[in-house]
């Protein structure tokens, strides 16, 4: 390679925007939970695992053994949409056996989260459209109206909560609602959005009454919506992770998810950063014991798409038998199919779901001292499995907490405002745990001894 690793960041800011770590990773010598600087060897304990999406870390073994299978995958990017090969095959068995929730047994498959959400919400939006004007579809070879059909059409929507985060693409623009720099200026859909009733930690007898109103509140708002709108679907994220890594109570998700079922819409969840073991189970909604009608999925599953259950078969005319209704060129990538699906045989044979449930709990348990310790800057420690995150009081002084810890060699991700989230890959162990929380403590006090700004 002609670029010096000194060099990387100067020469790619001739091209590209490079507002991004400062850190040139070494992809031979990075292991596990650790990243190595290439310009120097220092290596970082990674929190952050490329925004929640390297299941195992970095360099896993069995990855290593098996790279003779990604490279044969790798020579060629094959449409898999159209041309079928017995390692996409394989990938998709594997991925049904080991990852897909219970009773989801139709897939479908594209390259990039957002796009994995899209496809849910234009999914939706055909079945509703289908369910609205089924005597009218079914007239034998009707006349084509654009102009009608655009009509029908944009009537449909799609309701959404505050604080979210789906992605950047053409709708799922009208359902972010976080940092307004990712969504002003592009054109957006006015769908329903209602507030996110999320748990403000702990989780006391004040706050559960609360939360007791308020969800009351907007689940009478997303029923009447329901009744008065077109609407195709709710989405929710069962975590909000860009948002501030809000929770919600498991009672308001099912009661959510009972509402819209029973109100002629479709309930999806979207897992593309919560799932695949993060939050101690494979997907963060079974915590909460729902059945989706759609999945997004993508991150740490390497390959994105989404799960739908039958319900979205019940009318002939749908996108998951109707050739061509939704599709790509590449159908998802082989690469990225032949790497999700070895991790996911590694997930599975080293029980790393069960390792990071256990790991969730020593971390919370160590954040949660943390944060009761004199003039601790750490509080609204939340959770589940590896999935956390707390607050700082200000957002200055979150920035001088991850740069603490950067200090002290722990690579950590921003949250909403004021927030730090925590993304370690499923592996991570009991000692590594204890290395961040240590570093977490020394930012802390660190930041406790500066002046506010």
């Amino acid at each position: 390679m002609s670029i010096a690793p000194e060099a990387v960041h100067s020469e790619l800011s001739k091209r590209i925007l490079v507002d991004g770590f400062d850190i040139v990773v070494d992809l031979q010598e990075s292991r596990g939970s650790w990243m190595r600087d290439k310009r120097n060897g220092r290596d970082y304990l990674d929190f952050f695992s490329c925004f929640s999406s390297l299941p195992l870390g970095w360099n896993h073994p069995e990855m290593i053994n098996r790279q003779g299978e990604l490279t044969s995958a790798a020579i060629n990017n094959i449409s898999n949409s159209d041309l079928y090969t017995v390692e996409y095959a394989d990938a998709v068995s594997t991925i049904g056996r080991i990852a897909q929730p219970v009773g989801m047994e139709n897939m479908f498959f594209v390259a990039g989260g957002a796009l994995a959400v899209e496809n849910c919400l234009k999914a939706a939006m055909d079945w509703k459209y289908v369910g609205v004007n089924s005597s009218i579809e079914k007239t034998p070879d009707p006349a084509f109206d654009w102009g009608l059909d655009m009509a029908r059409s944009n009537a449909i929507s799609i309701g959404h909560f505050q604080e979210s985060f789906h992605g950047r693409t053409g709708y799922t623009l009208s359902i972010t609602c976080t940092d307004p720099m990712k969504t002003k200026r592009f054109s957006k859909h006015d769908w329903p959005r209602f507030p996110n009733p999320k748990i403000h930690f702990p989780l006391d007898r004040a706050e559960s009454a609360r939360l007791d109103v308020l969800e009351q509140e907007i689940l009478n708002d997303v029923g009447a919506s329901l009744d008065s709108e077109n609407m195709a679907a709710v989405i929710i994220e069962p975590i909000q992770g860009e948002g501030g890594d809000n929770h919600f109570r498991d009672g308001f998700l099912r009661d959510l998810a009972n509402l819209v079922q029973s109100n002629d819409a479709l309930f999806i969840v979207d897992e593309v950063q919560s799932g695949v073991g993060a939050t101690g189970k494979m997907w963060a909604h079974e915590h909460a014991g729902l059945s989706p009608d759609l999945v997004a999925f993508g991150k740490k599953m390497q390959i994105c798409g989404f799960f739908a259950g039958d319900r979205l078969k019940m009318h002939d005319d749908n996108v998951l038998e109707t050739s061509g209704r939704i599709n790509s060129t590449w159908g998802g990538n082989l690469v990225d199919f032949v790497r999700g699906s070895i991790g996911l045989e590694v997930v599975e044979a080293e029980r790393l779901v069960d390792n990071t449930a256990k790991r969730g709990v020593e971390l919370i348990a160590g954040l949660e001292e943390l944060a009761d310790a004199p003039s601790s800057a750490v509080s609204q420690v939340r959770g589940k499995g590896t999935m956390c995150a707390f607050t700082l009081p200000t957002e200055a002084q979150r920035g001088q907490f991850r740069s603490a810890c950067i200090d002290r060699g722990v690579f950590t991700l921003n949250s909403g405002r004021r927030s730090v989230r925590l993304r370690p890959n499923l592996a991570l162990s009991s000692d590594e745990v204890d290395i961040a929380l240590a570093a977490f403590s020394e930012a802390s006090s660190f930041v406790s001894s500066q002046e506010i700004t």
